[in-house]
This record gives structure tokens, sequence and C-alpha cells, in this order.
């Protein structure tokens, strides 16, 4: 009988601990959870998002100081987004969703921003100046949206879309060239919810120099290629080249030699969290003929860049280089001609190298339309010297061997162009391109009008204009690259017809 009672027993606990099993595995895949939140300083009326599972089901958000909000906007079951309420405590102090009987507390901290500037930073050594760089250093500035310039009735801001860099301690801007100059002006900060924080008045001179902004592509590894294997490899970039990133910034990692399964992964260099949650473990294969996947680098994501650096990761392919897109300062005037990079395909450059002078590639239609002088520089360019209203070759070459080029789709046809100053109808020429024997016709306003007398760059994407060409395209000597159409007025000149990748 003992024995009896003692497998009952068994029996009676082995069934339940299978339906408890059941119960809990049920509930963990719809039981309410906190993934991650963002900001994680606020200030009244700023935008919390959420995210989570069964966020549909939340229906109050407590706040530290036991704020609570019940205006909750579900954005879908993983996503909600809520205004923070007035009254938020300055402790750093977790979040708290409410579901009915349900309750949730998030690992994260989230409290009351409390701005504070400390000190003006200049990038000249007298100061101020229009169309130079200052920095706004402090605490909690990571909710600053618009640097205002004002003195008196003049006033002048900069968005945080154009802002150098942002961060909580710091906020760099260029001055702008339009702000007021002068004694007494005041620098006030304006933040997410519209609140506005006075600084300190300066003295703004004007700018005697000129500069611009130009996007580059600066190196952040490029040390040999690194083997990615099946998640047992990883690069780990420290922070030191981002110091001067910013917001919209992209981290570019190019790679090849992918699987079919080939995945990558962007992580927090210390505590190796996905940079976002789409960050940490994605499908590259779809990005294999473009040679690269990029990470647009929003404000969260700046900030554990610049604080942990980056580990770069996943399986299956070969990393070659990883860069960094963006706007630095150049002085001086900005040209108007696209720059010739590494990715360029060179067609013709009119230049004697690689065993091909390009005076041989004068006009088949007549070849004393062409001429190549040399400017200043060392430079060889094609002129066009007489007006021709017929069909005629502007540019024609059978001389390059240039191989294949894969994703033909993804390039822009370029070339630079000058039209001497007193040349007219430059914009009624009908013009097509030429690309190893493949036709492709453009029309009038294939040249502008005028180039006010300086070099500029034309560029054609080639999935816009017809035939749309696509796939790997072998551009050799058996067939004709160059410029043809009727039209074409002398004053003319082109140089460094070219393949660039699209934008």
């Amino acid at each position: 009988m003992e024995k009896f009672i003692y497998y009952l027993v068994a029996l009676l606990v082995i069934s339940v601990s299978s339906v408890s099993c059941s119960d809990d595995e049920t509930m963990d895949e719809r039981s309410l959870a906190i993934m991650a939140f963002y900001p994680t300083i606020v200030l009244d009326n700023v935008e919390v998002t959420i995210t989570g599972s069964a966020m549909e089901t939340v229906d109050q958000v407590v706040f530290p100081g036991g704020v609570i909000v019940n205006d909750v906007v579900h954005v879908d079951n993983q996503t909600i987004k809520v205004l923070a309420p007035a009254g938020v405590s300055e402790e750093e102090t977790p979040l708290t969703l409410k579901a009915g009987e349900a309750e949730v507390t998030s690992r994260q901290t989230i409290r009351r921003a409390t701005p504070v500037f400390t000190f003006f930073q200049f990038a000249e050594s007298s100061g101020a100046v229009a169309g130079t760089g200052m920095a706004i250093n402090g605490n909690d500035l990571l909710l600053v949206e618009k640097v205002i310039f004002t003195l008196g009735e003049s006033s002048s801001k900069v968005e945080a879309m154009d802002f150098i860099r942002k961060s909580n301690s710091a906020v760099k801007v260029i001055i702008p060239d339009d702000a007021p100059v002068g004694k007494g002006v005041m620098v006030a900060l304006e933040f997410q919810n519209g609140a506005t924080m006075d600084l300190e008045e300066v003295e703004i001179l004007r700018n005697e120099s000129s500069g611009y902004w130009d996007t580059k592509e600066l190196p952040i590894y490029s040390d040999g290629d690194k083997v990615i294997g099946n998640w047992d490899t990883y690069l780990k970039i420290a922070q030191t080249p981002f110091g001067n990133a910013k917001v919209d910034d992209v981290m570019r990692v190019y790679f090849t030699e992918s699987a079919s399964d080939a995945q990558g992964s962007l992580k927090n260099g210390s505590t190796w969290a996905g940079l976002a949650t789409d960050l940490e473990y994605f499908d590259i294969t779809a990005n294999a003929a473009a040679g690269y996947y990029e990470c647009i680098i929003t404000e969260d994501i700046l900030v554990q860049l610049q604080a942990s650096g980056v580990v770069v990761s996943g399986k299956n392919h070969t990393i070659k280089k990883i860069t960094l897109v963006t706007s630095v300062w150049i002085e001086g005037d900005k040209p108007l001609t696209d720059p010739i990079t590494e990715a360029t395909i060179m067609l013709n450059d009119f230049e004697a190298h690689d065993g091909h002078n390009s005076g041989w590639d004068k006009s088949w239609t007549d070849a004393t339309a062409t001429e190549f002088p040399v400017d200043d520089n060392g430079n060889t360019y094609l002129h066009w010297v007489k007006t021709k209203s017929d069909a005629a070759w502007l540019i024609n070459c059978n001389h390059q061997n240039i191989g294949t080029v894969s994703g033909i789709e993804n390039y822009a046809i370029k070339f630079d162009l000058l039209i001497d100053d007193g040349t007219t109808g430059a914009s009624n020429a009908t013009m097509q391109f030429v690309l190893n024997g493949n036709w492709i016709y453009v029309g009038t306003n294939f040249f502008p009008e005028t180039t006010g007398g300086k070099w500029i760059t034309v560029a054609f994407n080639l999935s816009d204009i017809k035939p749309a060409l696509q796939g790997g395209l072998t551009i050799d000597s058996s067939n004709t690259t160059g410029i043809y159409g009727s039209g074409i007025p002398a004053g003319i000149c082109i140089d460094n017809y070219r393949l660039d990748p699209k934008q």
C-alpha cells in the first residue's frame, strides 16, 4: 500500500510539472518585458520610445518619482511611445510598465535631465569667427536641438542635423556664415521640448577667409583582411576614430568572400549588446554586389561609439576595411567637380598612360574639331573648337581594356565640363553616351547652357537612362566608348570621362 501511494504521488508530481512547464512557455511567449528605451535622460514632453514584448497590453508607464503616464501610443506589439511628464526625478531609476495586474521594471535607468553650461571653446585663436567651429561644453546636452545666435533683431540658428557633434557633455557646431557679427551676441540652446536656455554673450568676428564642408570617407580599419568565421572571430575598434563623428554619419564595412548565409553584427564595445536591436545580427548577402554594408549613426549609437567603440563580427565573410563617411571642413573655395576616388573607373582622362595616348582619340567625325590643351597644372583635356550641326563624335576610344564592371546599374556615368565664355546653344545639343558599344540616349540638356567659366561635373545614373544596363559589363578594346551627338557648339571642354558608384 505504501509503495502504491509513493508511485501515485510521483506520477502526480510529474504530471503537474509537465503542465506547469507548458504553461510557463506559453506565458513567456506573451509575457510583458522591456528590451530597451531611448532617451535615458528626459525633459518635460520629450518623446520616449520603449521596445519589448507584449507592448500592446501596456496601459501605464511609471517614471522616476512615481509619476504615471496613462497616454500610451501603441506603435506595434513591440513598441510604444509616451511623452515624459513633469515631475520626473533627477535620480536614476528604472522605468516601470503596467498592463492590468502585470508589472515589469527595466534594467536601464532613466532620469530628468538638468542641462548645465560650463564654457565655450573656439576653433580659432581669435575666438568666435563666423564660418568656424565652436564647442559648447556642459552636462546633459544630449537633448539640444538648436543653437541660436541673436543680436538685436538679427538671429541665426544651427539645427541638430547640422551639428558637427553632439554628446551629453558637448555640442560642436559651425558658427553660421550669416550669424550676427559684433559684440553682445547671445548664444542660446533650444531643446527637443522647445524649452530654451540662454548661455553667454560672445563677440562674433567676420570671417575673412573661405572654406566649405565636404563629405569624406575616412579610414577606421585598414590593417588587412579579417576572416569572420562562424561567430568565433571579430574586430574590436576603439572609440578614438569616432571622436569627431556626428549624428547621421555613416559607418561602412567593406567585405568580400561572403557565403550564402553570411551575417554581420555591430555591437557595443563594452557590453557586446547590439548598437541597436536590429544590429546585433543581420543578413548581408543582399549587400554582396555592392561590397559593403553600412550603419547610419543615430544619437544613441554615437554615444555608444564615443564611449566604448564597436565590435564588428558576424559569420562567413571577410572584412576588407571599415570607414566613416563624415563631413570635414576644407579651407579655400569649394570645387564644383566631383572627386576622383579609389572607386572611380576612368574611361578617358586624355592623359598618356597605360600604353594609351588620348591624343589618338581625335573626333572620328572631324579630327580638326578636337584639340587637347594642357592647363597650368599639367592636366590634359579635350577642347571642342568647331560648331557641328550634324551628328558627330565628341569623344571616341577603343583602346581601353578595363575589364568587367559588376553591377553596372549601381554606377553613374560622369564627365567634367567647362563651357567657354560666350558659347551659346550648349543645352540644345542632342547627345548620347556610348559605353562599350551600348548606345545610351539622353537627348537635349545633356550639357547646361553655361558653367560660368568653371569646371563642373555632369553626372547621370545609368539606372535612370535608357536602355538601363544591368549586371556585368565588359569594357575593352573590342568596342567603342565615347560621347556622340548633334548640334555641338564650339567651346565645349571635357575631362575625366568616368564611372563612379551612384549616390
